[in-house]
């Protein structure tokens, strides 16, 4: 017996190291925008046009979520996810990540109306994440929750995110940086409580194939998010003479 635990033991490892490596190797810090971001050559209208479809990302977490809690057998488990959804949503009205990121959006100078319309959000975004939240939708337990593992590289592009803004983007009020900052304990609680779902589950080889194709996938999708917010050929709603928009109705620049 203790030769096959240590053989367990051992293929476990493994499994978690391709799933890290994943992670690390596939994460869309590595992305161009990203990189001119954190090196703070975007323009205002750049990031508003990324926090604008960004946002239609975030606003879906919560419900990717409640797809992926309702697949889990045990009160343990969806208790534990329970969490994620009102992480994003907040227990009460004007908490949670939702509302951070709309302090974001007014922070770079976007109204929390043009956040919440969902006016010019990019159709290459709403496919990405349209695709995302079907694959948690249709997928696996395994499947859904592997998906989730790109939370084990957000604590890192968290950070760095929070110092790039504030050394490159001083026009934006620090106080919008908030979700950044709690994201980053928050992303390293729930990569490890999924990760250790996924090694519990996935023993066979196939699985594990699986749960790092699902991871894949994830990885693509934030990456085909960002391709079509940098190589945009639409008009910046965030830019347009639009009196919805803080800039254009009070005169505002960074």
């Amino acid at each position: 017996m203790g030769g096959q635990t240590q053989a367990w033991a051992a293929d476990a490892a493994a499994f978690e190291a391709r799933l890290r490596a994943v992670a690390t190797g596939r994460y869309h810090d590595r992305h161009p925008f990203n990189v001119r971001m954190h090196e703070g050559q975007l323009t205002p209208s750049e990031l508003r046009r990324w926090v604008l479809n960004r946002f239609h990302y975030q606003r879906h977490i919560p419900i990717k979520d409640a797809l992926v809690m309702a697949k889990f057998d045990t009160r343990e488990q969806r208790r534990t996810w329970l969490r994620r959804v009102q992480d994003h949503d907040g227990k009460v009205e004007g908490e949670g990540g939702i509302e951070n990121w709309l302090r974001l959006g007014t922070a770079v100078g976007l109204d929390r109306e043009v956040l919440l319309s969902g006016e010019g959000v990019l159709p290459g975004v709403r496919l990405a994440v349209d695709g995302y939240v079907n694959f948690c939708r249709h997928g696996s337990p395994l499947e859904a929750v592997a998906a989730s593992l790109t939370e084990l590289s957000a604590p890192g592009i968290m950070l760095t995110r929070i110092d790039a803004f504030e050394r490159h983007y001083q026009w934006i009020d620090p106080a919008g940086l908030a979700y950044f900052r709690i994201r980053e304990h928050q992303g390293r609680r729930d990569s490890r409580e999924a990760l250790d779902l996924v090694l519990s589950w996935a023993k066979a080889a196939a699985d594990q194939d699986r749960a790092v194709a699902a991871l894949s996938f994830k990885c693509d999708v934030l990456w085909s998010l960002l391709d079509a917010v940098a190589h945009a050929d639409t008009a910046d709603p965030a830019t347009r003479s639009d009196p919805a928009t803080r800039s254009d109705r009070a005169g505002w620049r960074p």
